[in-house]
């Protein structure tokens, strides 16, 4: 797949799928901007990367998506592919510990026969909501936008926005995250529809079971029961769904727009 001379941003790019989105681009030929929340990290994991350069820019602030895009516009006056990886499971660590616990009372509850049900929705804050969505939810729609008129200046292209399968089946957990993955399926539905006469594609992938520490976060047996749930026993990595972004943003998926692709072990069948 050839993506010599195209231009695309990635965000989340510091790890996980976002790093492995900005490498395969990068292979194929792209110039590639991952942002991230810290320098730091994106100029550890970039380092060695090929036409690649990282930015830091927090995408639930507004403000600072639109300075980023105004900078790729006065270099390039353009853009071919936007990939929105970036996102949170919960507002902070305090909170992922808060998940793990009730996860691992659940675990070993299975193991012994007995009966636990979590209690999540009661205990989520209004602050803790708001932080989930800000980023998963809001922080792709302020890319898209932003990234939309330098889309049309380049005469099509792709965007790639990550939902979960969590948004699209009923697992027990805090439910900012299934609702905000949710409603990148809606916002990429609808921005397929809108920006189909100016030949940019916009679809969303529904991960599940990848090894990344959101995934692995809650430890090995929450991995197993969660691996349960599919019927391809395995943990994928990375770079297995960066080639399914490499796909979505080549010229081998000119005809898709508005899917949700689900690399999730046949966990969601649709």
């Amino acid at each position: 797949m050839d993506m010599n001379g195209r231009i695309a941003v990635v965000t989340g790019a510091a790890s996980g799928m976002g790093l492995e989105s900005v490498k395969a681009l990068s292979r194929a030929g792209a110039t590639v901007y991952g942002l991230d929340l810290r320098q730091e990290a994106l100029d550890a994991a970039l380092a060695g990367v090929d036409r690649a350069e990282g930015y830091a820019a927090d995408v639930s602030d507004s403000t600072a998506v639109n300075a980023f895009f105004e900078m790729v516009e006065s270099r390039h006056g353009k853009l071919d592919i936007l990939v929105n990886a970036a996102g949170v499971s919960t507002p902070n660590q305090t909170k992922q510990a808060w998940v793990n616990d009730i996860n691992n009372k659940m675990i070993a509850a299975a193991k012994t026969g007995e009966s636990y049900f979590p209690e999540f929705i009661e205990e989520i804050t209004d602050e803790d909501f708001r932080r989930v969505m800000a980023i998963n939810l809001d922080g792709t729609f302020y890319t898209m936008r932003a990234a939309a008129p330098l889309l049309k200046a380049a005469g099509g292209g792709s965007i790639t926005n990550f939902s979960s399968v969590a948004g699209l089946l009923g697992i027990p957990m805090p439910s900012y995250y299934p609702a905000s993955k949710a409603a990148v399926v809606g916002l990429t539905k609808a921005a397929a529809a809108e920006l189909a006469p100016f030949d940019i594609r916009v679809n969303a992938i529904a991960p599940a079971g990848i090894n990344t520490p959101m995934f692995t976060a809650s430890g090995d047996d929450h991995v197993e029961f969660l691996l349960a749930l599919q019927p391809l026993k395995r943990v994928a990595d990375p770079a297995e769904v960066g080639q399914t972004v490499l796909f979505l943003a080549s010229d081998a998926a000119k005809h898709y727009t508005g899917q949700t692709l689900s690399p999730s072990g046949g966990g969601l069948m649709a």
